[in-house]
This record gives C-alpha cells, structure tokens and sequence, in this order.
C-alpha cells in the first residue's frame, strides 16, 4: 500500500502548487482524486502523485487544456 499525503507534504512535492491549483486540476481531471478519510482530513496517494510528476516531466498534460477529461465550456 502506498503511503497517504496530506495537503503539506503534496505541497512540497508539487513545487508549493496552491490548494486552489490542485482543486482545478483535480476537476479538470488533471490531478490524482483526493481521498476524504474524514469530514476535515483529505489525503492523496504518493504513488500518483509521483506518477503524476513523472507525466509532466515527459511532457504530458503539463498544460491544463491538454487534459482528456477537461470541461469545455465550464467558464462564465
């Protein structure tokens, strides 16, 4: 089983990406899904993230447009 990271730790190993940041990407479909272990403590899976770091170091989605499960049209 991998290891569960709270908001500080993905922080770190993201560059210091924002909350907000991460929300967008997760609804974009950009960003591994949270977990809610309860009502006030999410996590995130380290080897997606890893995974997910890996990816856009080769280049894939590291623009949010180039996600597949993007929204299109979502913005007012």
């Amino acid at each position: 089983m991998s290891k569960l990271l709270r908001y500080p730790a993905v922080r770190a190993k993201t560059g210091g990406l924002s909350r907000t940041t991460i929300w967008r990407l997760e609804h974009n479909g950009c960003f591994p899904r949270r977990r809610v272990v309860t009502p006030k403590i999410v996590v995130w899976d380290e080897a997606e993230i890893d995974c997910w770091i890996q990816s856009r170091d080769k280049g894939y989605g590291s623009v949010p447009g180039n996600c597949k499960n993007r929204k299109r049209g979502s913005r007012k």
